[in-house]
């Protein structure tokens, strides 16, 4: 766990994990403050939200469906997940291509990307997608100088999409 491997049985077995703990309300996933407001009121003007994650699409969907956030379920509010079996490796732009060409009507340009791996904001803005790096407290640091190459917010207060 402290070395965040990535391996597809790790990530089957956390799955399996998760869906228990889940089941008998042992967990809840934990959001920052902000979290559920935002995707909520985001949903409501029409935004869509979609997750890529590295974890597996079954293990999202566990996670957003038991969160500590008001609504507790926000399945509801997501229509799409993506991981990288069905999309590709986070920090190859090829990835973010695929998934906008799986919803076509809007523009690469159009599309926000979050992440707090600079390394991943980097490839979407490769393909054409706008992104922003998100600093939340337990990230690791950031590079000195991202600051100058992306913007960086500490809270999803601090974007306005479509006058949320």
């Amino acid at each position: 766990m402290s070395r965040d491997v990535k391996a597809s049985y790790l990530k089957g077995l956390q799955g399996y994990l998760w869906k228990r703990g889940y089941k008998y309300r042992e967990l809840k996933a934990p959001l920052f403050p902000d979290v559920a407001p935002k995707l909520t009121a985001w949903r409501k003007d029409r935004i869509r939200i979609m997750i890529f994650s590295s974890g597996s699409v079954p293990a999202q969907k566990l996670l957003f469906k038991h969160t500590n956030g008001e609504p507790s379920n926000l399945i509801p509010l997501l229509p799409d997940f993506f991981d990288t079996v069905n999309a590709g490796p986070k920090m190859e732009a090829s990835s973010y291509e695929a998934i906008a060409n799986r919803y076509s009507r809007y523009p690469l340009g159009e599309w926000l990307f979050l992440s707090d791996n600079v390394h991943e904001v980097e490839a979407a803005v490769a393909a054409g997608m706008q992104s922003i790096v998100v600093q939340r407290p337990g990230n690791a640091a950031l590079p000195q100088d991202v600051e100058s190459r992306h913007r960086v917010i500490r809270s999803f207060d601090e974007l306005d999409l479509a006058g949320s």
